[in-house]
């Protein structure tokens, strides 16, 4: 029964790794190509899929944790308990910066992702100029932070590996 628990959450891991770190690769891929081209039809594309990939980003997050959870609870590793040992410390770091990015996530949602979309439905000119739009550069940069911090995240994780030997 521990194996097979111990398989759904690697899985789980992977499944929530690809939904946001490889989410917010595409996404920012996608939004410097739309940049690039100055057609209004990919940043209106981009736009009006923000919602969409919000939502996995957000379904990434909670698979990530909970499996990440999970695992901690399988392997019976009391981490945040002694923090003098280094799995502790990288624990505590991980779950910060994991705080940090939902935060930062929660901001663009609730905060940028509205202005944008009002931004969009006013005219097909206006979504021309979306991409000066503070709210759209506001969008962007915070995206971008957030893929630093997955990445900062999984090198952590792969520290924890090895904090053990």
């Amino acid at each position: 029964m521990k194996q097979s628990l111990e398989y759904l959450g690697t899985l789980l891991h992977i499944v929530g790794m690809l939904l946001l770190a490889g989410g917010h690769i595409w996404f920012g891929l996608v939004s410097a190509l739309a940049e690039r081209r100055r057609d209004h039809e990919g940043v209106r594309f981009l736009a009006m899929a923000l919602p969409l990939m919000a939502n996995g980003f957000g379904i990434g997050v909670l698979l990530l944790f909970g499996s990440g959870l999970l695992k901690l609870l399988l392997w019976g590793e009391p981490g945040l308990i002694f923090l003098p040992d280094p799995y502790g410390w990288i624990l505590l770091s991980k779950l910060v910066l994991y705080m940090i990015m939902v935060g930062n996530g929660m901001l663009i949602e609730r905060r940028y992702l509205p202005q944008v979309l009002q931004r969009l439905s006013e005219t097909p000119e206006v979504a021309a100029r979306l991409r000066m739009t503070p709210a759209w550069q506001q969008v962007t940069v915070r995206a971008r932070l957030n893929l630093l911090l997955i990445l900062v995240i999984v090198a952590l994780g792969e520290a924890m590996r090895y904090s053990r030997l």
